[in-house]
């Protein structure tokens, strides 16, 4: 059963930042989830909050101004700040990294890349973008898509990368996602039910909409919290399990 790191190894260094991956390719990940955003021109960096203010520093260690979103500032004004003091001062100097930057030292090292939904949500020029930088990196990165017409759109322009998909889950998803891709590509997230997914409103992995899932595709359990959550998603049969890092690869 493979493990993923959900923004890196995020429990240990800040999320969505190159010591994050870099921990995650010295500890044995096999994939890493990041979370894509676009600067004012255009760029894609990795960011999980539209907004700076929680992750984003000043030279002073003060926050981001109050309501200064990332598509507010170039990617040359994103660089002003620090990206790791606020998880711990050893990650002082720590900059934003561009997606391009994160898939080349990936691929360098053979861990794999799922891309958050989040792309969903760009302007249809910026989703362009992504593809283009994605293009050489098909056999590294996943898309993951919470709607199934934004695996239609990505396929017209990366016909050979994979899918992740998390939205709801029942018969007419699993016939259309059997419909559009081959098994070995496409990956079901369902949930575990834990204190991390408390909010989560779909069901619940069990042993039954596991067994279901791996019909038509792989199966992803998130996100893990405990070695017991680990041993249950084992249990279910999991192809992959997302973790914070707390979980640590068993091989």
């Amino acid at each position: 059963m493979q493990v993923e790191a959900h923004r890196g190894v995020s429990s240990e260094a800040p999320e969505n930042t190159l010591p994050a991956i870099e921990l995650a390719i010295k500890q044995g990940y096999h994939m890493i989830e990041i979370d894509p955003d676009v600067t004012k021109d255009h760029r894609i960096v990795l960011l999980h909050d539209h907004h700076l203010k929680r992750t984003a520093r000043t030279k002073d260690g003060e926050k981001a101004p109050e309501g200064l979103q990332i598509d507010d500032v170039t990617y040359e004004e994103a660089l002003e700040y620090d990206y790791g003091m606020w998880f711990d001062k050893e990650f002082e100097g720590t900059k934003i990294p561009l997606l391009e930057e994160v898939l080349a030292v990936s691929k360098n090292a053979g861990l794999k890349v799922k891309i958050d939904n989040k792309y969903e949500r760009f302007a249809p020029e910026d989703r362009r973008v992504l593809y283009g930088i994605l293009a050489p990196y098909q056999d590294t990165a996943g898309l993951t898509c919470f709607n199934l017409s934004s695996v239609a759109e990505a396929l017209e322009y990366l016909p050979d990368i994979s899918f992740h998909y998390d939205g709801p889950v029942n018969e007419e998803t699993l016939s259309e996602l059997a419909r559009l891709l081959p098994r070995d590509r496409v990956t079901v997230w369902i949930p575990v039910q834990n204190k991390l997914t408390s909010w989560v409103k779909v069901k619940f992995a069990d042993k039954e909409l596991a067994d279901r899932i791996k019909q038509c595709a792989k199966l992803g359990i998130w996100i893990l919290s405990s070695y017991e959550d680990y041993d249950f998603a084992e249990s279910l049969g999991a192809d992959i399990v997302e973790t914070n890092g707390l979980i640590k690869p068993k091989d």
